[in-house]
């Protein structure tokens, strides 16, 4: 398996979606793209995502037919395929299946662990076999030893103080025993997976072994009578469950992949030296994943303060700012002179966001080789009542990037695919709230690098 020695065992097929990128003569980037948007988009039904995609929870992520949908019509095995904004690693993940070398970028160290576990083999019997071993020795931890005392002994006291107010005490002395046994595996790749396996016990949706309610949708709220699951035997069906999505991989074997935990404003990758980027930025004021990633990422050694810290960086943070003297398009001016009318605050956000989304989009096209393609799947948000059409501003930046614009179609939302946010009254989903309202469509902008 990885991590002794031997590489990941890519998978490849190139015959599920729009067919393989060829070049020639009268085949340009521009045509063939036009061609890719001018199709349906929505991709309602159709063939089961591979059942990696669905080993941990993650707010928002796009539907698995969107990336691999560009990644086969626009590239071939073989070539890279970047997303700097990598997230769940959805378009990593189908960038692997089809044998395409891939190259994620993302600050966030769930995302990280996340994309590194979905583009790394890992035999079925192995998982299943360290899952065993990582269970009977929590097991034993919980009967004959203290795994709490032990593993408090590290985090600081707000740490401390976040993990009683989140988590029942029965629940923290079976999640004290599993975090303690996980550090243990000596080999990277399988301890990877093993995290990843443990984080998806609390990050997820209705259920989950914290006191909150909805991880999965990144919007955490204390339930006082819920009565949370046994983080033992929820860790065991997550096993069981990424030993099979595992016995699924294809036998063919492809490029090899990695992903980088650095900022996508900075890209650390050499100038024209991809062949595809298809990505998903945050949506403007929408979602904050770090305050629903905490709740692992506390067992995992971090502490909230430097997590609180680590979250100021990402795209879009209310305490980032973004040093640039090149102006932004005139409608995103125009946009943050209105709202600027109602809420100068929410102004200053929506201007950090715009001018941090073109250094995003300025470090894509270096990337990028000539003659090649990007794709950004965005949509609208709502600040204070006005309507922010994101995907016109980050179309206009592209431009001014140098970018090519090809076409950007509106794409239906399908809310129960990309797991949006709900927000809740007396217990129940309301579906009139304002973010309910806003979020029923997105756009993808196909650029094209002349």
């Amino acid at each position: 398996m990885p991590g002794r020695g031997t590489e990941p065992r890519i998978a490849t097929n190139t015959s599920r979606g729009a067919g393989s990128f060829v070049s020639t003569g009268t085949d340009s980037i521009t045509d063939r793209l036009d061609r890719l948007l001018n199709q349906d988009l929505s991709f309602t039904g159709g063939e089961r995502p591979h059942p990696l995609h669905s080993i941990h929870a993650f707010a928002a992520k796009f539907p698995a037919q969107l990336p691999r949908y560009f990644i086969e019509g626009l590239s071939v095995p073989g070539e890279t395929v970047l997303d700097p904004m990598a997230g769940s690693g959805s378009t990593l993940l189908e960038g692997w299946l089809g044998g395409r070398k891939v190259v994620g970028v993302d600050l966030d160290p769930l995302a990280a662990r996340q994309c590194r576990a979905k583009t790394t083999w890992v035999a079925p019997q192995v998982v299943e076999e360290a899952g065993r071993r990582v269970l009977a020795n929590a097991r034993r931890r919980v009967e004959v030893d203290h795994p709490l005392d032990t593993f408090r002994r590290e985090p600081d006291d707000a740490t401390n103080a976040f993990l009683d107010y989140w988590f029942l005490p029965e629940t923290q002395v079976e999640l004290a025993a599993l975090a303690l046994e996980i550090r243990e595996e000596n080999d990277p790749t399988l301890r990877n997976l093993l995290e990843v396996l443990f984080s998806a016990t609390i990050v997820t949706k209705s259920g989950g072994v914290s006191r909150a309610r909805d991880l999965a949708h990144s919007r955490p709220h204390r339930v006082a009578n819920k009565q949370p699951r046994s983080p033992l035997r929820m860790f065991e069906n997550q096993v069981r469950q990424a030993a099979r999505a595992f016995a699924e991989m294809p036998d063919t074997c492809g490029a090899g992949g990695s992903f980088i935990s650095a900022d996508s404003r900075h890209l650390p990758l050499a100038d024209n030296s991809v062949d595809l980027v298809v990505t998903s930025p945050p949506y403007a004021n929408a979602l904050d994943y770090m305050r629903a990633h905490k709740f692992s990422l506390v067992w995992l050694g971090q502490r909230v303060g430097e997590l609180g810290n680590l979250r100021g960086k990402y795209i879009g943070a209310e305490r980032q700012s973004a040093q640039e003297a090149e102006p932004l398009p005139d409608c995103a001016h125009r946009a943050i002179a209105t709202l600027s009318e109602i809420d100068r605050p929410k102004s200053r956000v929506l201007s950090r966001y715009l001018r941090e989304m073109r250094q995003v989009i300025v470090e894509m096209h270096r990337v990028i080789r000539p003659g090649r393609a990007a794709i950004i799947v965005v949509g609208p948000s709502t600040m204070r009542g006005q309507r922010i059409a994101t995907q016109d501003y980050l179309t206009a930046i592209a431009e001014q990037a140098g970018f090519t614009v090809v076409g950007v179609p509106e794409r239906t939302l399908d809310r129960d695919r990309r797991m949006m946010p709900a927000r809740w009254t007396n217990g129940h989903a309301n579906g009139n709230s304002g973010i309910e309202l806003r979020l029923h469509e997105e756009h993808v902008i196909g650029l094209a690098k002349d």
